[in-house]
């Protein structure tokens, strides 16, 4: 099985966390990758995952959808399009933005990397499902798919 690779990003494009001390007061930033190999434990790794989720859709819900885009790339990047969650919820951006093609194109690629997955047929047909209604959909002339 061949993941995709994500473009390398600029260093200064790798999201950091501020450590702070008990008072709240900001004693060192670090990037994600930094954290990671600090930590080195995986449930502690997958709880970072979790809270930066929830992090995207309350932005999601305040309608903040750049600040939920830029999440929802991150962890869809760090998990190479197999987390259907987050690609649904980036593909919903994009239609409320009315980014049709940037939808069908998300929804390609998790489809390509979740059929590499073993007991990912239902995930499938649901990807199969959106992409027959954004087929489907009128658009304005000017828009343009491609497979």
């Amino acid at each position: 099985m061949q993941k995709i690779k994500p473009d390398l990003k600029h260093p200064n494009d790798v999201p950091v966390i501020f450590l702070t001390d008990p008072t709240g007061k900001v004693v060192r930033k670090i990037s994600i990758n930094e954290w990671r190999s600090l930590k080195a434990d995986p449930h502690a790794i997958e709880e970072l995952d979790i809270k930066l989720y929830r992090e995207a859709i309350s932005f999601y819900l305040q309608e903040d959808y750049p600040k939920a885009k830029d999440l929802l790339h991150f962890l869809i990047n760090k998990t190479d399009y197999t987390h259907y969650e987050y690609v649904e919820r980036l593909a919903t951006i994009y239609r409320l933005e009315n980014e049709y093609a940037k939808e069908k194109a998300l929804l390609l690629k998790a489809f390509q990397s979740i059929k590499q997955v073993e007991s990912s047929e239902g995930i499938l047909r649901r990807i199969e499902k959106r992409l027959a209604k954004i087929d489907s959909f009128p658009f304005p002339a000017d828009t343009q798919f491609t497979h």
